[in-house]
């Protein structure tokens, strides 16, 4: 979990504003290792209408910081990126893990990095979702 002060560093490293609203979310996220549904940062900063928190969220996106780890179903889940994304570019090479069971949704970083090219398009980011029980669960 990162302390309040290392976020608004942290922000302050990326050009971002330590908003009251950045900063909760930011250090929300930095309480779990897997990603968070839509609806449960919703209900933890509820202090906030929904379009300033869509807004700070697509900004974050934005700025390299949150990555979305799921859009598959109903929810979107959001995890902060693991690796040093930058602007517009996420350079993550990991899958998104989403138990069928518990619906938790984790980032899996694998040991083979995945090789897309398309004449004429730069990418900017590959999604991948695989869909399972997870190891809490099958117990």
């Amino acid at each position: 979990m990162m302390s309040e002060e290392s976020i608004k560093e942290y922000l302050r490293e990326r050009a971002l504003k330590a908003t009251p609203i950045r900063v909760g979310l930011l250090s929300l996220l930095s309480e779990r290792e897997s990603a968070i549904p839509y609806s449960e940062i919703q209900e933890n900063l509820k202090s906030f209408d929904r379009v300033t928190l869509y807004r700070t969220l697509n900004a974050l996106i934005d700025g390299g910081i949150v990555h979305k780890a799921s859009t598959s179903g109903d929810e979107t889940y959001y995890a902060l990126c693991s690796q040093n994304c930058s602007k517009h570019c996420h350079k993550h090479e990991h899958i998104h893990f989403k138990c069928t069971a518990c619906h938790e949704v984790s980032c899996m970083h694998i040991e083979q990095a995945i090789k897309i090219s398309i004449p004429n398009f730069q990418i900017e980011e590959v999604s991948v979702e695989v869909k399972g029980v997870c190891d809490k669960c099958c117990k």
